[in-house]
């Protein structure tokens, strides 16, 4: 190849390389720039996760106690659909009972007791009339005895009464908790979608992040690639550069030597002739 080729193609790879450079700049750049955005994210949806695994286990908790609060609330309900059918029966029993004349209600004759004996307490009663009051409550008691067979009912209807409040108390407890929970654990519902949402979101924004890494990576090496067949033929270029201006120098030490041996040659002679040597000629002879 000729010197001037060579120095032109020097020339245009030299241009080429430097475009390598600052292209490899640019992509480096944006390379690192993704590669820092994909690590950032990464950060933020670690940061998420932790903090929904965190509603979830708080989330499984009040699960299992809803779990025991509705088996607690179902059973004294259970509880107390047997009482009010027990309760149902007693009635009736209570009701057949009362169809005999012979009978009457205790508890409308406890309370008359109850009153008689109170007036007798706080009234300033004749002798007579309090005989006559405590002759009536002895009556009235011994009408009580006779009728023993539904106080015992009303007993066990008052005492099955009893358990039913108590039971719908324990369930109406044991709802109102439910309640208190479901109210409290919405907050953490709609905590748990917009971490949801957040996750999601953040993933795919991660997954564009580290394409785009991957993509300009691979522009990156292709383009380092580039420069280094550039920097190859640029060392191949100026190696051949290097030996023409070695063949040069040395066709020109070649040359001048020539020449001064023909220089010498000229001066042998006129010594020879006995001429007249000039003072480059002494000169010559000096060195």
């Amino acid at each position: 190849m000729e010197k001037n080729d060579l120095l032109r193609e020097i020339n245009g790879v030299r241009i080429e390389v430097n475009k390598l450079k600052q292209e490899l700049d640019e992509l480096n750049k944006e390379k690192e720039f993704w590669f820092s955005k994909k690590e950032s994210l990464k950060k933020d949806l670690n940061s998420y996760i932790v903090e929904i695994k965190k509603l979830k286990s708080s989330s499984d908790i009040f699960n299992q106690e809803i779990v025991n609060l509705r088996n607690t609330r179902d059973e004294y309900n259970k509880k107390n659909n047997d009482l009010i059918d027990e309760i149902k029966k007693l009635n009736s029993e209570k009701r057949n009972l009362l169809k005999d004349k012979r009978l009457s209600n205790p508890q409308m004759i406890k309370k008359e007791i109850e009153r008689l004996e109170y007036k007798i307490e706080t009234e300033a009663l004749s002798f007579e009339k309090e005989k006559k009051m405590m002759k009536e409550i002895n009556e009235l008691r011994k009408k009580y005895q006779e009728n023993s067979q539904i106080s015992n009912l009303f007993d066990k209807i008052n005492d099955v009464d009893k358990k039913i409040k108590e039971n719908r108390k324990k369930a109406d407890d044991s709802h109102r908790k439910l309640k208190e929970i479901f109210d409290n654990d919405k907050e953490d519902i709609n905590k748990f979608k917009i971490l949801s949402k957040k996750i999601y979101e953040t993933r795919k924004e991660q997954q564009d992040a580290f394409d785009k890494f991957i993509n300009f990576k691979n522009k990156f090496l292709e383009a380092n690639n580039k420069l280094k067949e550039k920097l190859t033929r640029s060392n191949e270029l100026n190696n051949q550069l290097d030996d023409i201006k070695r063949n040069v120098r040395k066709e020109k030490e070649i040359i001048k030597q020539k020449k001064m041996e023909e220089r010498d040659k000229e001066i042998e002679d006129k010594l020879l002739k006995k001429k007249k040597l000039t003072r480059d000629d002494l000169i010559m002879l000096q060195r």
